[in-house]
């Protein structure tokens, strides 16, 4: 069904961000990855009273009205995104219809003022693409010790394993086509 991800990213994103996530993606869902142009983040997305960008509004751009050579999508930023009545998002995704977005804004020490530290960027990134991709696939969160298990702060991110539960990875095979 799927073989490979679209990544694409929204305003100016790191290169070794970009290629952080392709590698979690390939080793962990055994899946392709094309990179994609950079796209511009549209300016009505933007909420100057909160400074931050619309998640819903991106993520259905992303869906609606960016070509890309997969069906499977992943938008991926360094601005800071919010949905609905949450403060902020590290992610959001059109459960069921193959598209996603992650920002690595808040997922940086240096958003909390904290030693920046690449290795930790990375993973971080890599966990938050997966767990986005997870639920654009039709996942729900999950209690397990998961990648699908719910964060709303890097430290739950940093204690939640890079990985699917068996039951999660069953699913998501499934969900890919594979048996």
């Amino acid at each position: 069904m799927f073989e490979a991800v679209s990544l694409v990213p929204f305003g100016d994103v790191r290169q070794d961000v970009i290629d952080a996530i392709a590698g979690g993606i390939y080793e962990n869902l055994g899946l392709g990855v094309f990179f994609e142009e950079p796209q511009p983040l549209p300016p009505s997305f933007f909420d100057s009273d909160r400074g931050q960008f619309r998640a819903d509004d991106l993520v259905r751009h992303l869906r609606d009205n960016v070509p890309t050579s997969s069906r499977l999508k992943l938008g991926i930023t360094a601005v800071d995104l919010y949905a609905m009545d949450l403060h902020f998002v590290f992610g959001i995704s059109i459960l069921k219809q193959a598209t996603s977005i992650i920002s690595y804004r808040r997922l940086d020490n240096s958003f909390y003022h904290l030693t920046p530290n690449d290795r930790v960027l990375y993973e971080r990134v890599v966990k938050e693409s997966l767990h986005e991709l997870g639920h654009a696939l039709g996942l729900d969160h999950c209690e397990s010790p998961c990648i699908m298990h719910y964060s709303n702060s890097v430290m739950e991110i940093d204690v939640k394993p890079a990985r699917f539960c068996p039951s999660c990875l069953r699913r998501i095979n499934l969900l890919l086509g594979r048996t």
